[in-house]
């Protein structure tokens, strides 16, 4: 069966006349070269938003739990043995989605004489040794000291067209004193 060559003439004219109504008129393929183009830009800054809040996030959390080791660390300056595992143990609890082996944790620890004592930095582990050679293993936490905790968290940012995501350290710290 043939269509005769007026029917296919009306028929074009009509699709014509429906595209140009609908307002595709002239386009042949630039709307999908505009999305090629665009899309992954967009794509780009959607990604980034979503790693940036996502890390923010995950500061904020680290911020709050190392607040609250370091207050608990006051309230019991001098009656505990190992004030880094305590400060471990407070951290850990506190941010269980956070990769405990990420976390770098150094705690510095004021005694009545006014010398200090560094523990750490040490990356995981549930007990700290104190740094320098001539530094005592001391935990003689004063009152009216300060006991300053400080622990970083090794964040991997979102792969995006890298082969290699990237990491940032993020750092939170803080100090109170003894009770």
């Amino acid at each position: 069966m043939t269509i005769s060559w007026g029917l296919r003439r009306r028929a074009h004219f009509c699709l014509c006349t429906l595209m140009r109504a609908v307002g595709f008129e002239g386009e042949e393929g630039n709307a999908l070269l505009e999305c090629a183009v665009t899309l992954p830009l967009l794509l780009t800054v959607m990604m980034g938003a979503a790693s940036f809040s996502m890390a923010f996030y995950e500061m904020q959390e680290l911020g709050n739990a190392v607040s609250g080791a370091a207050q608990v660390l006051g309230a019991t300056a001098g009656t505990i043995t190992d004030p880094c595992a305590q400060v471990v143990a407070q951290v850990t609890a506190a941010v269980p989605n956070l990769d405990s082996s990420k976390l770098t944790y150094t705690v510095v620890i004021t005694n009545a004489a006014g010398t200090t004592a560094t523990y750490g930095p040490t990356t995981g582990s549930l007990t700290c040794k104190a740094a320098g050679a001539g530094q005592a293993a001391s935990t003689a936490e004063a009152t009216n000291e300060p006991q300053t905790v400080t622990v970083s968290y090794n964040y991997k940012w979102m792969p995006l067209y890298f082969s290699k995501t990237p990491t940032s350290q993020l750092t939170s710290s803080a100090t109170a004193m003894g009770e």
